[in-house]
């Protein structure tokens, strides 16, 4: 009996302790954690702003399909331009890549992908050989002259035409411009990306 009493004594504190880490401590870390996650999404809307909406262009893609503004109406669309060397090209599409397997079963976002060239070109070989495969998703545009130039700075507010990634915005508005070659802004997009669809739908279902 004598040695019943301070067993009995430790199970006593034993349940206080769970109960109070049950009533109390767990709450309170969910509410901690719930904060931060509202305040980082705060942060994180905050840093997206209005940069004007997408200037008027009409190009056809690799399916031959015609790509405008209005097209984009209701989509979230990121928009990048490619260089004329193969080599930074290539590199240049295996970083939207990264972005695009975060969203390649995602309905209502479309990746647009700008190339200069002055002569014909077959766009789905073009796309091949930069690795787009998603024809449904991932568009190829061609420009000539001087559209490459012109649809970068003026309709897509993109000044540094090789290194610069557009997020626009389901109202055709341009949200932010992030740096190509920055492994945290390319993560930040992939974030951001989330925060402007209205309601992710999954492509399939």
């Amino acid at each position: 009996m004598e040695n019943q009493a301070p067993e009995k004594k430790k199970n006593v504190f034993l349940i206080s302790g769970l109960v109070f880490l049950v009533l109390f401590v767990l709450p309170l870390g969910s509410i901690y954690f719930l904060n931060s996650g509202l305040q980082y999404r705060k942060t994180s809307v905050s840093e997206l702003s209005d940069l004007g909406k997408v200037g008027d262009f009409n190009l056809n893609n690799q399916n031959n399909l015609p790509v405008s503004p209005a097209m984009l109406r209701g989509r979230v669309a990121v928009v990048n331009f490619f260089s004329e060397n193969d080599s930074i090209a290539k590199f240049q599409a295996d970083r939207i890549a990264k972005v695009h397997q975060n969203y390649n079963d995602v309905e209502d976002v479309l990746f647009l992908s700008f190339i200069h060239s002055d002569t014909s070109i077959n766009l789905i070989n073009a796309a091949s050989s930069l690795g787009i495969t998603d024809h449904k998703q991932w568009y190829l545009l061609s420009t000539q002259g001087n559209q490459w130039k012109d649809i970068s700075t003026n309709n897509f507010k993109i000044p540094n035409i090789e290194n610069g990634v557009a997020l626009v915005d389901t109202s055709m508005t341009i949200r932010k411009i992030y740096d190509l070659n920055s492994n945290p802004e390319m993560g930040r997009l992939v974030e951001q990306i989330a925060i402007v669809i209205p309601k992710q739908k999954r492509r399939g279902m």
